[in-house]
């Protein structure tokens, strides 16, 4: 048996056209931000504070890294210096991630 040392196993970059077919994949299923109106971003606020302080379970769909993804949780904590929430399931949102919140009933 032959000792490979520290040599790390590249399964996708071994072969290139495999590499170069994932990462135009990956390129075409990102989306821009949607910009949001200022009454929009009024409107959100005022439902972020609603469900801090009835601690019931929300949706929030937010932009991450290219997609647009949603999450079901409670908001535990605002921090409005850093202009962030952290949520009930350990992750913390910045407020400029946050495109639609809706209760989940």
């Amino acid at each position: 048996m032959i000792d490979r040392g520290f040599m790390k196993w590249q399964p996708f970059h071994s072969l290139t056209p495999l590499k170069d077919t994932v990462l135009d994949i990956e390129k075409q299923q990102r989306c821009t931000k949607p910009v949001l109106f200022p009454e929009e971003i009024n409107l959100l606020n005022e439902e972020i504070m609603d469900a801090y302080y009835s601690k019931d379970f929300i949706t929030i769909t937010y932009y991450e890294a290219g997609k647009i993804k949603s999450i079901t949780t409670t908001i535990k904590k605002i921090n409005p210096n850093s202009k962030t929430i952290e949520l009930g399931s350990k992750q913390i949102l910045s407020f400029h991630q946050i495109l639609r919140i809706t209760s989940s009933e």
